[in-house]
């Protein structure tokens, strides 16, 4: 599924932050619950892992991958809001992208992944760099309910986190990840952009907040937000009750996955 398809452009109000904004096409919501639901076991555990430690254990595989979760609250809807992300800039992309499922390398299930939120890579060859490679660096939020955080503002505070150092030390991160657990490929990828810097590649920034429909005009309306430049574009996706919607995804992913 191309989620990008799953949402229509949305005009920004009057007086609103200058951004991309998106909202999810009520008649593709229960389309892209069910590609999340399939979707989101992989993000934080493997097939061929999941397969193996339900034979390891003895344990069914919803019970390992439940051991894998974030618990409902902040740290669960800060998840979904960066595999979302990842999943829709992903979609995004003409090219054939890899998606950084860094959820996976959790050390403590009840805290968030560590470094930049959300990683995409493409390579045009996978024997050579080339001047045509790039990276996607975000920053997400999510805003699910009312109260006083503002998710744009912080999603362009956060990014430039990743403009100053932070990508390069998750790309460095990620490597190291990929010797530990991946595969030569894997690493292959990876070090294209951390130590094949003969040849320079393009860094896309974006600052993505994911707010509930409801919520939606009046955080675009907010003010203020930290300036904007060139450097990166900021990105609004609107979902609504998004607080259901990203329970029911982790709750149905659980019940129904399969090893």
């Amino acid at each position: 599924m191309k989620v990008v398809h799953a949402f229509d452009a949305y005009a920004v109000p009057k007086g609103g932050i200058a951004a991309r904004c998106h909202v999810l096409r009520e008649k593709e919501r229960s389309a892209l619950m069910n590609f999340c639901v399939g979707t989101l076991p992989e993000c934080y555990i493997t097939q061929a892992v999941l397969s193996e430690r339900v034979k390891a254990t003895g344990k069914s595989a919803s019970e390992i991958l439940a051991n894998k979760l974030p618990d409902p609250g902040h740290v669960m809807s800060g998840d979904f809001g960066e595999i979302v992300t990842l999943l829709f800039l992903g979609s995004e992309c003409a090219q054939k992208v890899e998606l950084l499922k860094k959820w996976r390398y959790k050390q403590d299930r009840k805290k968030p992944a560590p470094h930049s939120d959300v990683v995409v890579l493409y390579r045009e060859f996978t024997d050579k760099a080339s001047k045509n490679d790039f990276v996607i660096s975000a920053e997400t939020k999510q805003k699910s309910t009312k109260g006083a955080f503002t998710p744009i503002a912080d999603a362009i505070t956060g990014l430039t986190l990743d403009q100053t150092g932070r990508l390069a030390r998750t790309l460095a991160w990620l490597r190291e990840k990929a010797i530990d657990q991946g595969s030569k490929p894997d690493i292959a990828m990876i070090e294209r952009f951390t130590h094949q810097l003969a040849v320079t590649y393009a860094k896309h920034y974006k600052a993505v907040a994911i707010i509930d429909r409801d919520l939606l005009d009046d955080e675009l309306k907010r003010q203020p937000v930290p300036a904007t430049n060139n450097s990166f574009e900021v990105v609004v996706i609107g979902i609504k009750d998004l607080k259901t919607f990203y329970e029911t995804v982790f709750g149905r992913a659980v019940k129904e996955v399969t090893a």
